[in-house]
């Protein structure tokens, strides 16, 4: 049983066909997915599409691209009704400090406190963190290392072997999308064969990062079988172990029942 733990089936990408692809996920081995939020502009999407699937959950975060005054303060308007509204981890939140051409980022002052804000409602609400972190691996550590305790996953995962062994020593989960199958991110690989068993988790990140052999493709849920499929290479592990491994680690990370999926 395959669980998504990132998609963003609120992207425009899946507007002509969306309901028909979510029907059909269950009967592709589809048994759970996480929609993450990204920006408060969007939440009430998130939600919705949630609501109208039952193996659909959500998580209410804002993007670091995406930081807003007020934020925080509409963001808890959400999280105190979160069983309600399916939302089972706050997120996507993090730091992002990647030089996109074009694109000037929140400065990293500005984004270092909305991730802090949003920890401590999760921290609050006790849900588990779903964490964004592009080229700011250190400051996300040490902004982590001031909440003990607190359940958390670095989302599309692209450190180093080195960064994932730290991260996973301090206890956070570390989950994979289709980047971990291109044939130059040898170093994914390897990060991937150093987590531990019951750290590891996969996504897609849909629409984005579909895997070879699909590179290039608009992504969805049913793509993870090729990640699996790498990581499973990388680990020295059969397919079957690590679907298996992932989709409890899931369960257990996002406090879902064992006896909940499709």
């Amino acid at each position: 049983m395959i669980f998504d733990t990132h998609a963003h089936y609120d992207d425009e990408r899946f507007d002509p066909d969306r309901e028909e692809l979510l029907n059909a996920m269950p009967d592709d081995g589809v048994g759970h997915l996480v929609i993450p939020g990204t920006a408060m502009r969007d939440q009430a999407r998130v939600l919705e599409i949630a609501a109208a699937y039952p193996f659909i959950h959500a998580a209410a975060g804002i993007h670091p691209n995406c930081p807003a005054p007020g934020d925080a303060d509409a963001l808890e308007g959400f999280l105190r009704e979160a069983e309600r509204h399916k939302i089972v981890a706050v997120g996507e939140c993090g730091l992002d400090y990647y030089p996109a051409e074009g694109y000037v980022p929140p400065s990293r002052e500005a984004q270092r406190e909305a991730f802090d804000a949003q920890i401590c409602l999760a921290e609050r609400y006790r849900l588990p963190v779903i964490i964004h972190d592009r080229d700011a691996h250190a400051d996300c550590l040490d902004i982590l290392r001031a909440h003990k305790g607190l359940r958390a996953v670095f989302h599309c995962f692209t450190g180093s072997a080195g960064f994932a062994r730290e991260a996973a020593e301090m206890g956070f989960y570390i989950s994979f999308t289709g980047s971990v199958t291109y044939k130059k991110n040898e170093g994914l690989r390897e990060a991937a064969a150093a987590v531990p068993d019951d750290l590891l988790l996969t996504e897609t990140d849909a629409p984005y990062l579909a895997p070879e052999p699909l590179r290039g493709k608009r992504c969805d849920s049913r793509m993870i079988k090729h990640v699996i499929a790498t990581l499973a290479a990388a680990r020295g592990q059969p397919a079957e172990l690590v679907e298996a491994r992932t989709w409890g680690n899931a369960l257990r990370f996002f406090g879902l029942p064992a006896s909940t999926g499709l």
